[in-house]
């Protein structure tokens, strides 16, 4: 299985190039091809995330030789992509989203115009998430993740005909490049100070050596993680990226690449390079303050918003709040039951939220599609006339918020309880986040739910390529909230155990070297 880990990359990226050629077939053509791409890259990460949830492996890829070593050196010196259950997970997240998203798109965008561009954009957004996902190395890391940033900024102003997108995707594109800047300058720190780049590697010699510098270096990494998360108080730009961005692309943001870039990515690092030689609990609690401030602002922000897009960004920032806070405590309570609680209740909230946020962002979409507005003050009683649409963002709300038997209960649910056990004050103030979350939605519930307004009158359902992405994702919700624990026993909890083994990933890249 280790020769199918180049085709995660290989597939969007033949899909991405060769798309201008088959778009001149025509309209039709076009989209079937990315859904064709993006459903075989949904494949390929679905068997490798079986393989390796199965026999509990790490698998790893050396590009042009079978091993990373080089010929009579004990260190590594080639490109290597590595997949455990963590990067198998996130793989089949991606991928599963951003079929889901080309799917919708067939409709949602058939009015605009330049779609080549539009589809071979998204298909090198997802390469850039997968590449994130599986490198074993802080060079391959920095340029996939910069394929994935200039692809997503592209795509926030892809409508350039309002000045709405623009002025999103130039502020974007700015807190992106100095987010880059500071990540560009930790790896710089961290090659300079140990000679490689090999994450592996470098966890190893951090550890043998844990000088100043890779403190430095990690403080300059974390800094910008944060910035590409969207976590509180550089988290503006995410405000004003997802009203902007065509409602696929919002799914795809806020429940991707936000994810893949910014937590994922600082878990990753935190973890698997740096764990042991840091003070892990130092680090974990300057991590847990930024997450309660950003879950205690966004939810609050969320609360008092009219526009439907930038309610649902808000609620973004305040659901990286949580999984910021089960990263914290994980580093924090390094080691202990409490910490694999929390990071699994993470990990967890992050496959939850990729899913909610994508069919609010969608439902976001159908409704602008159909009624041309956002304004909630204006879509009072939609759900008389959009019935399935409604009842979508009503799992969706009702997910996001907690509620059970959906799935965003469980994962909230271990993020309550290692807090609790680890801090009580700290679940007080997740709790206070969810009091503010549930406000916000609850007020949206009853615009949607209440007496019909005049521009609602002549609104009915968009299109089934529309409908069926949304009601996919109601099933994930449902099927996902049905088996809470198991799904947290059987892969969130040994994917966390899986980041915490630094030493079974060390030796699973360099084989004991």
């Amino acid at each position: 299985m280790n020769g199918l880990i180049p085709y995660l990359i290989i597939v969007p990226l033949l899909g991405a190039f060769a798309l201008p050629i088959v778009g001149l077939a025509g309209r039709k053509a076009r989209e079937l091809w990315a859904i064709l791409i993006t459903g075989i890259t949904l494949g390929v990460a679905a068997g490798l995330f079986r393989e390796v949830w199965k026999s509990g492996e790490i698998l790893v890829y050396t590009l042009g030789a079978k091993s990373p070593l080089g010929n009579g050196v004990p260190f590594p010196i080639r490109i290597v992509w590595e997949v455990d259950l963590l990067g198998a997970l996130f793989a089949l997240m991606v991928t599963f989203i951003a079929f889901v998203a080309v799917l919708y798109s067939s409709e949602y965008m058939r009015h605009d115009t330049g779609l080549e561009k539009y589809y071979a954009l998204v298909l090198v957004l997802e390469v850039g998430m997968l590449g994130i996902a599986i490198t074993g190395d802080l060079f391959n890391f920095y340029v996939f993740l910069e394929i994935m940033s200039i692809a997503s900024y592209a795509l926030v102003a892809f409508r350039n005909d309002t000045w709405e997108g623009i002025e999103a995707g130039i502020k974007y594109m700015f807190v992106g490049s100095l987010a880059s800047s500071f990540i560009l300058l930790g790896i710089v720190l961290l090659y300079g100070q140990y000679g490689t780049l090999t994450m592996a590697y470098l966890a190893k010699m951090i550890a043998e050596n844990p000088t100043f510098t890779a403190k430095v270096a990690l403080g300059l990494l974390a800094g910008g993680l944060l910035f590409k998360s969207g976590a509180v108080p550089v988290h503006m730009w995410l405000a004003d990226a997802h009203p902007a961005a065509p409602s696929s692309i919002s799914a795809m943001h806020s429940g991707l690449v936000i994810k893949i870039g910014g937590t994922y990515a600082l878990a990753r690092l935190a973890f698997s390079v740096f764990s042991a030689g840091i003070s892990t609990r130092t680090v974990g609690w300057i991590i847990i303050f930024f997450a309660c401030v950003t879950l205690i602002v966004g939810n609050a922000m969320a609360v008092i918003q009219t526009d439907m897009k930038r309610l649902f960004a808000f609620s973004s920032v305040g659901q990286i709040g949580y999984i910021l806070l089960g990263i914290g405590i994980g580093l924090a309570a390094y080691g202990s039951d409490v910490g694999q609680v929390a990071l699994a209740g993470a990990i967890y909230h992050t496959v939850n939220h990729a899913i909610m946020k994508a069919l609010l962002f969608l439902v976001a979409g159908a409704v602008i599609h159909q009624l041309g507005t956002k304004n909630l003050n204006e879509l009072s009683g939609i759900a008389r006339k959009m019935p399935v649409t409604s009842f979508a963002f009503l799992v969706g709300a009702a997910a996001i918020i907690g509620l059970p038997p959906l799935n965003g209960f469980a994962s909230k649910w271990l993020i309550y309880e290692s807090s609790a056990l680890f801090n009580p004050f700290l679940a007080a103030i997740a709790v206070i986040g969810t009091a503010f979350c549930t406000a916000a939605y609850i007020r949206v519930l009853f615009t949607f739910f209440g007496r019909p307004s005049e521009r609602v009158m002549n609104a009915e359902e968009p299109g089934k390529a529309m409908l069926v992405p949304m009601l996919i994702l109601v099933v994930a919700i449902i099927v996902m909230g049905l088996f809470p624990w198991a799904i947290s026993d059987k892969v969130m909890l040994p994917a966390a155990k899986t980041l915490e083994n630094i030493g079974a990933y060390v030796s699973a890249v360099l084989g004991g070297a």
